[in-house]
Parts: structure tokens; C-alpha cells; sequence
């Protein structure tokens, strides 16, 4: 199974992330990570995992432009797509409104099959490797759901 993970990132946190869950799944899939301006191709990638980190409440325009570009590419393809924001700090509603507004906001723009979404916590300064286990066991779950077959 072929996994490309697409991100853009400002500060450097989402791009940290992407690389995470290349490093959980490399020994089971053939994984590229890349910045939205390393693609060239989606078309032979079985799942396409899209990041974002979230600015002035809501995903960089980069990965918005990127989905509408891509969007042919996309159309039958599996994608999975998280956010990477600060909202979990106000709890579960924050962590709601973080899934509801911003995931929300790049599932409407994937014509794709949208097999899972993830809320990852993000941080201001140093990186938080607390969420490395957090995204890590969200990949390796979502990829024991997928039928590698289809």
C-alpha cells in the first residue's frame, strides 16, 4: 500500500506531525511525506493523508487551493485529514468545534472517500511529544480499518 501524507505547516509543528505518522507506518507501507509544493502526482497513492494547522480559525489557504487543484486526483481515492490547532485545551466542546469547524471545513472540499479525521493538539514553542503517541496510534488504527485490497 502506497501512503502519501500532504501537509502544509507556518511554524513547523504540522510538518513535525506528517513526519510522525510516516515513521509509525513505514515498516508496514510505502510512505512518502511532502509539502503541498513537493506533489506532483496523487495518482498512485492508495491513501492520501492531508494536514493542516489551523490560523485565524481556519485551515491555510495552501491546502484549500491544493484540495480544489487536486481535486480530479482525489476524486477516488481514500483521504484522511487532521487538523493541528490549539482547541483541545478548552476541553471537550473545544475539541468539538475543532472537528466541526475546521476538520469540517477540508472534508467538504475532498470529493474523495474520507475514511478518518483526527484533532491533533498543537503547540506555540517547543513540539509537544506527547501528541507523537497520539497521532501514531490514529494512523496505525485508521490503517487497520482500510482494505488494502480495494
Amino acid at each position: 500500500m502506497k501512503v502519501c501524507i500532504v501537509y502544509d505547516t507556518k511554524r513547523g509543528s504540522t510538518g513535525i506531525i506528517a513526519s510522525w505518522i510516516g515513521e509509525a507506518i513505514k515498516e508496514v507501507c510505502d510512505v512518502r511525506v511532502m509539502r503541498i509544493g513537493e506533489v506532483n502526482t496523487l495518482r498512485d497513492c492508495d491513501l492520501i493523508v492531508i494536514g493542516s494547522p489551523i490560523y485565524y480559525e481556519r485551515p491555510l489557504k495552501s491546502i484549500l487551493k491544493f484540495l480544489k487543484q487536486h481535486q480530479d486526483e482525489l476524486r477516488n481515492k481514500r483521504v484522511a485529514v487532521f487538523v493541528v490547532c490549539i482547541a483541545e485545551i478548552f476541553g471537550h466542546a473545544g475539541k468539538a468545534y475543532a472537528e466541526k469547524r475546521y476538520v469540517g471545513a477540508l472534508i467538504k472540499r475532498v470529493p474523495g472517500m474520507v475514511i478518518g479525521t483526527a484533532v491533533i493538539k498543537g503547540w506555540i514553542r517547543k513540539p509537544d511529544f506527547s501528541q507523537k503517541v497520539v497521532v501514531q496510534k490514529w494512523i496505525k488504527e485508521l490503517l487497520k480499518n482500510v482494505d488494502v485490497k480495494s
